[in-house]
């Protein structure tokens, strides 16, 4: 039962005290994801009146929908309120405004990134960005690029994309996103993860900053690059069943190690490169043969050594 004495002594009672301001520090020493927050109206700009390391911590309200926490960055602009009322010292940051920025950060001034260069070194940059503080690109929303596709300021992760493209065997990017179709989580340093759902046009697509990625097509082709070394480990079987053609290029070297033996079965076998045995090249090798010591047995009996 509500005790009716002092229904107006507790926060929903009280009054609804809210703010605006912009995130200043995000090194929470508790790693909770709060931030220090200087709120307009309440927070002097004058740095020398009120210091970034003298501003209360503002917490972070997480959705019940999504655990993971994401901490607003130096710079944001946010929304929240203060759960002690009028002594504005418990601020909760409830959602961040996206902004179009017209100027960059001025650290001699209040509600503007406070990071000096030792921490920008050590702080996530994209590939095509340069440490300094936020904002980093101005006259353009904080939106991502990929959400937004405008032909004016075009996504560094499609030119790259284009850019690095094997002719060979890669195929061209799914990417035709319609804004607001597209939705997008894009890190600090450049990592991404896309599911678009533009009509006719629909993508997954996971990015990494160094031009490695997967992207699933509207069809549900997929493509894949991984900018260098893969590896892969099964421990137990593997089976693979290919409708239609294989192809495989390799500028290097192929070794195929096995414990077990070899089984191929094929219509006709060529080996178009010669070989390092008794065959040579142009010779019809019959069904039991041998190239060296190792026979060859092919489900029509034949293996072509060359055209």
């Amino acid at each position: 039962m509500i005790n009716s004495q002092k229904t107006n002594s507790f926060i929903g009672k009280d009054g609804f005290y809210w703010f605006i301001g912009v995130v200043e520090d995000r090194n929470d020493p508790l790693k909770l994801g709060r931030c220090r927050v200087r709120c307009v109206g309440w927070h002097t700009e004058n740095k020398l009146g009120l210091q970034t390391k003298d501003l209360p911590w503002a917490e972070t309200i997480v959705p019940l929908t999504f655990a993971n926490m994401h901490t607003p960055r130096e710079g944001d602009m946010v929304f929240g309120f203060f759960k002690d009322g009028q002594n504005g010292q418990e601020p909760v940051m409830v959602g961040v405004f996206p902004k179009i920025p017209l100027k960059s950060a001025d650290s001699q001034k209040g509600f503007n990134d406070q990071r000096k260069e030792a921490q920008l070194k050590s702080a996530p940059v994209k590939p095509d960005e340069k440490a300094t503080p936020y904002p980093r690109k101005l006259d353009e929303p904080t939106t991502s690029r990929l959400a937004r596709n405008d032909a004016k300021y075009p996504s560094e992760i499609v030119k790259n994309k284009k850019a690095n493209k094997a002719n060979k065997v890669e195929p061209e990017s799914y990417y035709k996103a319609q804004y607001p179709y597209n939705n997008v989580y894009e890190s600090e340093s450049g990592h991404a993860l896309e599911f678009d759902d533009t009509k006719d046009a629909e993508r997954v697509h996971i990015y990494h900053r160094s031009g490695s990625y997967t992207e699933w097509g509207p069809d549900g082709s997929r493509s894949e690059r991984i900018q260098k070394d893969k590896y892969t480990v099964v421990a137990g079987d593997d089976a693979i069943y290919v409708q239609g053609d294989v192809q495989i290029y390799v500028d290097g070297n192929y070794n195929l190690n096995v414990t077990g033996d070899i089984k191929i079965n094929g219509k006709t076998i060529n080996l178009n490169q010669g070989t390092n045995g008794a065959a040579r090249k142009g010779d019809l090798v019959q069904n039991d043969d041998t190239i060296g010591n190792q026979p060859i047995i092919g489900s029509s009996g034949t293996v072509f050594i060359g055209n």
